[in-house]
């Protein structure tokens, strides 16, 4: 009997120290956040402007050869109807929460428990979070609980130091769309040979 209260101790000790190395884990995070004009100033395009005498580009050079991204795009040269129609289909509640859609996350936990088709809950701020850092990005297998729960609190940092409208202009600079196409720009000049505003 002894043996056995001494294994299960022995267990919620190894569940504690796991636990309370991930909640340490997590608390670093916030210190590990950029700022956005870190984010802003650290974005490289795939492409080499050439430009005439009078500054108006005569053509584009792609000199990296692993990915298609423009240059870095204010919020304010692209489309409003672009960006209502992505917040709409992504994150819907974008503006309300402070980086975790909580009813999204109960609403996508009862639906995997329940059903058999999984959904995800992941905000456009919690996206961002996951490509500002790789520990947080989804692998081949999925994201386990403590990368979610990361995800989640860099989410919540994000959200209190960086404006609505910051994120939103670095997720519309920094998502990959398709293939190789990372940002808006990539995908508004690669696919319908327009700038972000014209869509």
């Amino acid at each position: 009997m002894w043996r056995y209260f001494k294994a299960q101790r022995r267990g919620k000790t190894w569940r504690s120290l796991v636990v309370m190395t991930g909640l340490f884990g997590l608390a670093g995070v916030s210190h590990a956040v950029p700022s956005f004009d870190e984010v802003r100033g650290e974005h490289r395009s795939s492409e080499t402007l050439l430009l005439s005498r009078e500054g108006e580009e005569l053509q584009r050079l792609r000199t990296d050869s692993t990915v298609r991204r423009g240059p870095w795009v204010g919020l304010a040269d692209i489309s409003p109807a672009l960006r209502t129609a992505l917040v709409l289909s992504e994150d819907k509640r974008f503006y309300e929460h402070s980086g975790v859609d909580w009813a999204a996350v109960s609403s996508a936990a009862w639906g995997n428990l329940w059903n058999s088709r999984t959904r995800g809950a992941s905000t456009i701020t919690m996206q961002l979070a996951g490509l500002l850092d790789g520990d947080w990005r989804q692998g081949a297998g999925g994201r386990s609980v403590v990368q979610k729960l990361g995800q989640a609190v860099a989410a919540q940092v994000l959200d209190r130091r960086w404006r609505k409208d910051q994120i939103l202009e670095a997720y519309l600079n920094m998502v990959p769309f398709r293939g190789e196409i990372v940002g808006i720009d990539a995908l508004a000049q690669s696919l319908f040979g327009k700038a972000p505003h014209g869509l």
